[in-house]
């Protein structure tokens, strides 16, 4: 479970913060705050596997009500595909915190890592497709 909870938080701090710095090159605070604290959690699941694999699940949690709190914001960025990259960023921003709410229940219930490995392969299908999706909508 460890593997899918640094994968959930390192793809959170690519997700935040390369959007964020490279493309509008300007500091968004929600943002910046998640990269820092997945960024965080990440670096600790070295030191303290079981605390901050309990802790990405946690911050995953929060994050996706703070999705749910923003919703218009996020739903306008989904319903434009052609926004290649706004809409990779923000469809990773929503399944990945999915996915380390799985990997805390894996974690606390101590589930095998098949179950994680399962995870993250299906992760990576959805994310795939919203590649996929993205790319029809440019052509």
């Amino acid at each position: 479970m460890a593997a899918l909870q640094r994968a959930v938080a390192i793809g959170m701090v690519i997700t935040v913060l390369i959007p964020m710095v490279i493309v509008l090159q300007q500091v968004i605070p929600p943002l910046a705050v998640a990269g820092v604290v997945f960024g965080t959690a990440f670096v600790l699941t070295w030191f303290r596997p079981y605390a901050s694999a309990l802790a990405i699940g946690v911050v995953s949690a929060l994050w996706l009500l703070f999705q749910l709190a923003n919703f218009s914001q996020v739903f306008s960025v989904l319903t434009l595909p052609s926004e290649t990259l706004f809409f990779f960023a923000t469809l990773s921003t929503l399944v990945l915190p999915i996915a380390g709410l799985v990997g805390l229940i894996g974690v606390v219930m101590d589930l095998s890592d098949k179950f994680a490995v399962w995870t993250l392969q299906a992760v990576g299908i959805v994310l795939l497709g919203g590649i996929v999706v993205a790319l029809l909508t440019t052509v």
